[in-house]
């Protein structure tokens, strides 16, 4: 692994830039890894960035955390913009306490991740939660490039991870590209379908203050993106989908022993809601089992507690890995919420809920342009 910050032989920390590194090196000083104590080499060629680096046959366990280039210079930037913002911030600061290596402490209370490579999902939960155990505020950057086709954002699984909420910006995620040296901050993301995210952009360039940063960012208000959808022509793509490519799963297996079948299933199963892109489970899957195990054994007039739902949503939910713990409720009230629009529940306050009317089955007549 490359490194810009190893000790002396003193004991005292040594960053390496470019405008040092014919000083260290004329120094002829030995150079240790803060983390594991063993002998890094300074290195500084015409092409890469001067840096330290282990030897060959180190068993440091973070030498073998290989960095890009990309990565390299987005640790090198932050540190600098920092400075210039009167803040105290240390390069690749090791944390005995937690055996973690932090790419930039900031006032010794903020630790900043620069994340470009993807790596488990489960791995960056973990360093986290270590952060925070250590007393430590943890913000995390993401330095990969972001598809859009069509205004619409491409998002994989391991960038959804990097998506936060937040009162103001809804859901969002910060990022930051050294060869363009730019911010983008997405905002008010909504999902249209699978991978798919409408969103707003905010845009910085390398050069901003942090104060002109918050107060760009102070005047978002929260809101909801629209996103018109055809119920019926979704399930049309559903039936498709199940039939080529899950006709054996769980799932239809279930649907099958109810004498059940997709086309015949309420129009209200299957709704993509604004935070199903935190779920593994497909909509059509979750609502289905909340539906024929609990809402449909209901009369015109019953009323019932949330909790009674909420019992049924998470036995049949797989969530998709986060990196920043959040509250798994939301999307099982969304879908209450938007049955009380559908005028199917009422909600009656204190977490109680009425049947309205019964959700309706396609009947055949309906369900023919369904048929695969």
């Amino acid at each position: 692994m490359m490194m810009f910050t190893a000790k002396d032989r003193d004991g005292h920390d040594v960053v390496v830039t470019r405008g040092n590194v014919k000083r260290l090196k004329d120094r002829r000083e030995q150079y240790t890894c803060g983390c594991c104590g063993e002998r890094v080499i300074l290195k500084a060629g015409e092409i890469n960035m001067p840096h330290f680096a282990h030897l060959s046959s180190s068993r440091c366990s973070f030498a073998s955390e290989g960095e890009t280039q990309r990565h390299l210079s987005g640790k090198k930037y932050f540190l600098e913009w920092l400075i210039l913002q009167d803040r105290r911030a240390d390069l690749e600061v090791y944390l005995k306490g937690i055996q973690r290596q932090a790419d930039i402490l900031v006032d010794e209370q903020i630790v900043i991740e620069y994340q470009c490579s993807t790596v488990s999902v489960k791995e960056l939960e973990q360093r986290t939660e270590d952060y925070q155990l250590a007393g430590l505020q943890v913000h995390w950057i993401l330095g990969q490039d972001l598809r859009m086709v069509k205004g619409r954002y491409y998002l994989t699984a391991f960038q959804q991870a990097f998506i936060r909420k937040d009162a103001d910006l809804g859901y969002y995620l910060v990022q930051y590209l050294p060869e363009n040296n730019r911010w983008t901050m997405i905002y008010h993301i909504t999902m249209d379908t699978a991978n798919r995210f409408f969103a707003k952009a905010l845009t910085f360039e390398g050069r901003v203050k942090l104060e002109v940063m918050k107060q760009a960012v102070s005047h978002i208000k929260f809101a909801t993106l629209y996103v018109k959808r055809d119920l019926a022509f979704e399930r049309q793509k559903q039936c498709y989908f199940y039939t080529r490519f899950k006709k054996q799963n769980k799932f239809m297996h279930d649907v099958y022993e109810q004498g059940l079948y997709l086309q015949h299933l309420p129009l209200d199963i299957g709704v993509i809601l604004p935070t199903q892109f935190r779920a593994k489970t497909p909509a059509l899957e979750w609502q289905y089992y909340v539906w024929v195990s609990f809402l449909r054994m209901l009369d015109i007039g019953d009323s019932f507690p949330c909790a009674d739902v909420l019992q049924v949503f998470e036995k049949h939910i797989i969530w998709m890995p986060l990196i920043w713990k959040e509250e798994r409720t939301a999307l099982c009230m969304e879908y209450l919420h938007y049955l009380c629009k559908q005028g199917i529940l009422r909600a009656d306050g204190m977490g109680r809920y009425t049947v309205l009317k019964r959700m309706k089955e396609v009947v055949n007549e309906e369900a023919r342009f369904l048929d695969i």
